[in-house]
């Protein structure tokens, strides 16, 4: 299997003030693509960021490249973002979602957090 890997270029905010830029960024990629979202979670858990706000890919583009290290698998990623202080959930509301896919919750207070299922 030929490997891939992404390059591009990003914007981050932080929710208690401040961003972080980068330009012609790689990361090793599991398959032949990934989404915006999947490699926003990709950035975030890779650098070890903390109160994570929006973040924003630019000129994503999939190279043939090897690896340079194991590459992330999908199911560790975080494929969805949820801003409680855009759109309040009941903690019900989060477990039904997270259910579905792991997520990254931005708190009212602007902490954020990352959940999913537990393995069974």
């Amino acid at each position: 299997m030929t490997e891939k890997r992404v390059q591009f270029d990003f914007a981050i905010e932080f929710t208690n003030g401040g961003g972080l830029q980068g330009q012609g960024f790689r990361l090793d990629i599991e398959g032949d693509d990934i989404t915006d979202e999947e490699l926003a979670a990709y950035i975030i858990q890779d650098l070890r960021l903390l109160m994570v706000g929006p973040v924003v890919i630019h000129n994503k583009e999939i190279i043939t490249e090897p690896h340079k290290r194991t590459p992330r698998k999908r199911t560790e990623l975080s494929n969805q973002l949820v801003d409680l202080r855009e759109e309040p959930l009941s903690l019900e509301q989060l477990f039904a979602r997270a259910a579905e896919t792991t997520l990254r919750v931005i708190a009212p207070d602007g902490d954020s957090y990352l959940i999913r299922r537990a393995a069974s």
